[in-house]
């Protein structure tokens, strides 16, 4: 209860600042940027079960596109298309020296909205929205590998695959992009994700919830589409003022 509430007063205060800025801004002489990047990096996920599960954080992988549209003075809008894998890895049970692995794969695609401060070179950025991921394979094994999944009645979901198909998650995080003059920039993304669909079912399984949760840390270099002079403009500073204005 408490993490939800948390979730939904971020996205408030994130989308009432956002509107702020986004009136304001659009007194400023602004055009829109476009920009299409390639992205690579590492997650960090394990998974909610209630009853709890005692385990160990899952390193997983990830790799994609975005697309931004920066269509007001540092806010828009960023799209994007990633492999994600997310999963778990339990701590061996009493008498086992056995962990057991759960790997999912996914099709995912953020919609987020993108914030940014900074000079023309460097940016700290803010990426905050829903992501939705469908299902591409998921696999479950030991560590070590031999003897395989032994048969437990306390733990009905071993050697089961997922029921869930398609995953809703909320996704925020921190960053920062260095831009080069004519070599387009380097961005370093630190975000978080929470997962709103169960991993199984509730009717079939005694747990509830069971939901992916995690860190992604990603590398991405991104070019903008249409290079052009930018207009000069104070926009952070009198945004900043107008805000405190109407404070």
């Amino acid at each position: 209860m408490m993490k939800r509430f948390a979730i939904r007063t971020g996205i408030g205060l994130f989308l009432l600042l956002n509107f702020q800025l986004l009136t304001l801004a659009q007194e400023l002489p602004f055009t829109k940027e476009f920009y299409f990047g390639v992205k690579d990096g590492l997650v960090f996920s394990r998974v909610k079960f209630k009853p709890n599960v005692e385990q160990n954080l899952y390193t997983g992988n990830t790799a994609g596109f975005l697309f931004r549209m920066v269509s007001e003075p540092h806010v828009g809008i960023q799209l994007e298309f990633n492999y994600l894998q997310k999963g778990w890895e339990e701590k061996p049970l009493t008498g086992s020296t056995q962990s057991y692995i759960h790997k999912i794969n996914y099709f995912e695609i953020p919609v987020m909205t993108h914030a940014n401060l900074g000079s023309k070179a460097f940016r700290v950025t803010l990426n905050l929205g829903p992501s939705v991921a469908f299902l591409l394979s998921d696999s479950q094994g030991m560590n070590p590998a031999s003897p395989g999944i032994p048969a437990s009645p306390d733990i009905p979901y071993w050697g089961k695959p997922i029921d869930s198909t398609v995953d809703f998650l909320f996704t925020g995080g921190m960053g920062a992009e260095y831009h080069f003059k004519h070599l387009g920039s380097l961005s370093v993304d630190a975000r978080v994700f929470y997962s709103l669909t169960n991993l199984y079912d509730s009717k079939k399984y005694a747990y509830d919830p069971s939901q992916t949760n995690g860190v992604q840390v990603t590398l991405a270099y991104i070019l903008r589409l249409n290079p052009g002079k930018k207009a000069k403009s104070n926009a952070p500073k009198q945004v900043v003022t107008k805000i405190l204005k109407v404070e």
